[in-house]
């Protein structure tokens, strides 16, 4: 489709239909594809969209044209190649999770750049095979994507995450990288069919090391892989900056920006943030989407000054390395004092039997916002909330210790299709007495 320079819309399975029909209207598509499991969800909308001019299912859908005689009725010539470098080649709907979804429009040149910057950081080769269980209307599926077609490799493709099929298939084609997320890394890490698979192949992930940095050294002492630890979003890249840690290794969670992209760290107006200052990180380059569609006051917002505006908050290092330091959006504002969600949870998470940790602010009487922690604990591992805490006393300023501690379970947490946490359905959760905890 790239060639013909037709235009994609990725959906996200996981969307209701009252979201999917708002990606709808924004995409005016003349086709909408889909697989038979999923089409009931587009039922109900057909009748909203009467532009469409084509509703094809892959398999048999009553009522959907069906994707293998759609092939077989059409000419076998070889269309007209008439794509050019500015053309958009897809759209990849944001989360929308503080309002409705934006359509980053990543162009062909975006695209191809994204897939070989890949190829090149990573030095992939033919030789090389992605574990593909991360859905393509995200940007690591869809870039993981590009970078393998452009060296030959082997993208294996799984419908949903399946430990013991995606061993099989690592030892079957001899895989050598994947992304390893939070929700998916620890089961990864600990299915006892593990053993029964030649998983030498492998030899790198990628992820988000400051989520648990502890899990991170112990996944690839187990593989004796590396793992580089990823900063990035779809309207850049997920390749925007990375770390490495090797074999046993804890992340330092500093990362190198990549080729090909300009990174800077400013301040509210666009002054250059000092060593050791935090400030929004900035970016342009070839591989920056093209915009939002059909959202002006986005672009204008996002483009101020003319650069992309990440929304990420960073500090430089003397060395020239980039250290993230949280969301813009997340920062925490307790009684006078900022704090960086962030900068909690990485103290959360190095004690022994944390495994992962959200930090997020809420409601305060007196202070007008204070802190509360999520916290899950690793298998086989216990603490209560009088030791997490006496541990925050050691390691933190005293209003940027959390006042309320809830342990959850792994399972019971809100995720994206990437596995981040969704803070905004945590911090929904009520505070309770039995929470308070300073």
């Amino acid at each position: 489709m790239a060639a013909l320079g037709i235009t994609v819309a990725t959906l996200n399975i996981r969307l209701r239909p009252d979201e999917i029909a708002v990606c709808l209207r924004k995409a005016r598509p003349s086709a909408v594809l889909t697989s038979g499991t999923l089409a009931g969800l587009l039922e109900g909308l057909r009748s909203e969209f009467p532009d469409v001019r084509d509703w094809i299912a892959f398999e048999s859908v009553q009522g959907f044209d069906d994707y293998e005689a759609t092939l077989a009725e059409s000419s076998a010539d070889e269309p007209p190649r008439i794509a050019e470098g500015a053309d958009i080649h897809n759209i990849l709907f944001t989360s929308g999770t503080t309002g409705q979804p934006k359509g980053a429009l990543v162009s062909q040149r975006a695209a191809a750049t994204r897939g070989l910057r890949l190829a090149q950081w990573f030095g992939l080769t033919e030789k090389d095979g992605f574990v593909g269980w991360l859905p393509l209307f995200h940007c690591g599926g869809d870039e993981s994507l590009y970078a393998t077609f452009v060296t030959g490799g082997i993208y294996a493709t799984f419908k949903r995450v399946d430990i013991p099929a995606m061993y099989e298939r690592i030892e079957r084609e001899r895989l050598s990288w994947t992304l390893l997320l939070p929700g998916v890394i620890t089961d990864f890490m600990n299915n006892p069919q593990r053993q029964a698979n030649d998983l030498s192949s492998l030899r790198f992930a990628i992820g988000y090391a400051n989520m648990m940095p502890n899990v991170v050294a112990k996944l690839t002492e187990t593989f004796g892989i590396d793992f580089y630890d990823a900063f990035g979003q779809s309207e850049s890249s997920y390749l925007l900056a990375h770390g490495c840690s090797g074999p046993g290794e804890v992340p330092s969670l500093r990362k190198r920006p990549s080729p090909l992209m300009e990174v800077r760290v400013v301040d509210e107006d666009m002054n250059e943030m000092p060593v050791g200052q935090p400030g929004e990180c900035v970016v342009r380059g070839p591989s920056i989407m093209s915009g939002y569609l059909d959202d002006d006051a986005a672009n204008a917002e996002v483009f101020k000054g003319g650069w992309l505006h990440t929304g990420d908050l960073l500090r430089r290092e003397e060395d020239g390395t980039l250290t993230f330091v949280d969301r813009k959006k997340y920062l925490i504002k307790t009684g006078g004092e900022n704090v960086y969600p962030a900068e909690v949870e990485a103290v959360l998470s190095r004690h022994p039997a944390v495994q992962e940790a959200c930090v997020f602010g809420v409601p305060d009487p007196h202070w007008g916002e204070t802190i509360k922690a999520v916290v899950v604990l690793r298998q086989g591992q216990s603490a209560d909330s009088t030791e997490i805490l006496h541990w925050c006393r050691e390691r933190l300023a005293g209003y940027k210790r959390p006042r309320y501690l809830q342990f959850m379970r792994s399972e019971e947490l809100p995720r994206s299709t990437t596995g981040k946490l969704q803070r905004h359905e945590l911090a929904r959760l009520p505070l309770t007495a039995e929470q308070r905890v300073g």
